[in-house]
């Protein structure tokens, strides 16, 4: 439904943003309709998936440069179904994305680097898929 969708959509933006505003409307939105949902989960299926990402919290993965083609189209077919992923092309874009807590203290490096975030603690920069796989 466009509650769920919205609650969803604020939910993402509330962890790219760290806008208090963006949590209060999507918690709002899960409160009013949880019960439903618990009566009835074949319909709220979308709102259930919306709470699950509020209660565990999303894997948040960057991928800055995405110069090397292997690491971005193996974390992009990788099914992470709670994780929000963002890719930054250019120092341009990340530099224009910098006011906001989930890129601040990264930086734009010549070869493609991927932080993985949790609850808000970023890793340091990984460069392999190795890396990447064992942060997963």
């Amino acid at each position: 439904s466009g509650n769920s969708v919205s609650a969803f959509a604020l939910l993402r933006l509330y962890h790219l943003s760290q806008k208090q505003n963006f949590l209060d409307v999507a918690t709002k939105i899960m409160e009013s309709q949880a019960q439903m949902a618990a009566e009835n989960p074949f319909g709220f299926g979308y709102l259930l998936n919306t709470i699950s990402l509020f209660i565990q919290k999303p894997v948040e993965i960057t991928i800055i440069n995405t110069e090397n083609s292997e690491i971005c189209k193996s974390l992009l077919l990788r099914y992470l179904p709670n994780s929000m992923m963002v890719m930054i092309q250019d120092k341009e874009q990340l530099d224009g994305l910098a006011k906001f807590p989930f890129f601040a203290g990264k930086l734009f490096e010549e070869k493609t680097s991927v932080f993985i975030c949790k609850d808000f603690t970023c890793s340091l920069p990984l460069h392999t898929l190795d890396e990447i796989n064992s942060s997963l």
